[in-house]
């Protein structure tokens, strides 16, 4: 797909997944939680807290195509901090720059929800 590009719209993103024990945990030991997660993208603030870090920043112009690089490449576009997968439903996605920094926003089965802003989580 082509894209006209926006210099000026580039922006940092990080991505947030689940701590791959603490999957295996969930999905062992409260699977109706982990359930919710993986299929519907449903993270309460409590267990993206204990549960979730950050495994990568990439430069892109928005969310979709934050989703698309997390899945398909370019790999100069990932700064890889952690292991991770490719980003599926339930993973978080922090706006790093621009007029959104600092709101986080969940993969769901179709699109992204606003999820808090780091500033809210801190006080949660």
């Amino acid at each position: 797909m082509y894209r006209m590009r926006n210099e000026e719209n580039i922006m940092k993103f990080s991505v947030h997944q689940m701590i791959p024990s603490h999957r295996k945990y969930l999905a062992e030991y409260k699977s109706d939680e982990y359930f919710q997660v993986s299929f519907y993208g449903k993270v309460p603030p409590s267990l993206f807290l204990a549960h979730y870090s950050k495994v990568c920043e990439i430069i892109a112009e928005d969310l979709n195509e934050v989703f698309e690089i997390g899945n398909i490449g370019p790999e100069e576009k990932i700064t890889r901090i952690d292991r991770m997968h490719s980003i599926s439903v339930g993973d978080a996605i922090r706006v790093e720059e621009g007029p959104e920094m600092g709101y986080i926003y969940i993969v769901k089965p179709t699109g992204f929800e606003r999820f808090h802003t780091s500033r809210e989580l801190e006080v949660a």
